[in-house]
């Protein structure tokens, strides 16, 4: 993944990088591009770069994350008026998590614009994701809820297939309890934090199956690294029922 450097463009062409993305994606024209500026700022560059704690964008990443989660749960609401809340979270919970939202992000460029000091973080893997959440967080400071909440739609739709992800099934830890319980099978998870090569934080999960290790993943937080194992298990449990 390519995140540039903040030296290697004067600002007045970074600005000009940001309200090109902003209308093209998110069908904005910024009134007050400092705060789009900030969207862009991860926290390793305004402490390392410009060493101002406050340019961080992670107070603009809790806003956004809000709006995006109030969005998509009235559209989730209104799309199906038949479907239970359980339903619907599910739901929910497949178009803002973070491996979507990072997806999204990247495909919309957003990580070509985002000013951070690599040598300083390890959590690359959320930082397109994060700044997605701040742009939305500064749209709605800048132009309101109403142009957020379209600018959000609109871009889950081009951009992530809102109507396919609406569908899919990614949630391969719940499944996994589902087989267990189908086959009469025991199953637990064995996760820890491990260092990579470089020296990231992670997690380890294992899954024991019946007492026998069945898949393993490792991922920046526990959810994730547990999702990747759930995932391995039930590709061997389908090859096993094969």
């Amino acid at each position: 993944m390519d995140f540039r450097s903040i030296f290697s463009r004067s600002k007045s062409t970074r600005e000009k990088e940001i309200i090109h993305l902003l209308v093209n994606s998110f069908g904005v024209r910024p009134k007050k591009i400092s705060y789009y500026c900030q969207a862009f700022c991860h926290k390793s560059a305004a402490r390392n770069i410009h060493n101002d704690r406050k340019l961080s964008n992670e107070r603009l990443e809790f806003l956004g994350d809000a709006i995006i989660d109030s969005v998509v749960a009235e559209y989730l609401y209104r799309a199906h008026p038949s479907a239970e809340e359980g339903e619907m979270t599910k739901m929910k919970s497949r178009i803002v998590s973070r491996i979507n939202l990072n997806k999204t992000a990247v495909e919309m460029g957003i990580h070509l614009l985002i000013e951070t000091d690599l040598q300083a973080t390890n959590s690359r893997e959320s930082i397109s994701g994060n700044a997605f959440e701040a742009v939305v967080g500064a749209i709605y400071l800048d132009r309101g809820y109403a142009k957020a909440k379209i600018s959000v739609l609109n871009v889950l739709k081009r951009y992530a297939n809102l109507g396919r992800i609406q569908n899919m099934e990614n949630d391969f830890k719940s499944r996994l309890y589902e087989e267990a319980h189908r086959l009469g099978a025991k199953v637990y998870f064995k996760t820890i934090p491990v260092t990579s090569e470089k020296g990231a934080h992670q997690f380890l999960s294992k899954v024991i199956w019946n007492n026998d290790e069945l898949g393993n993943g490792k991922g920046s937080s526990k959810k994730r690294a547990e999702q990747k194992a759930s995932e391995q298990a039930l590709i061997k449990i389908s090859e096993i029922a094969d």
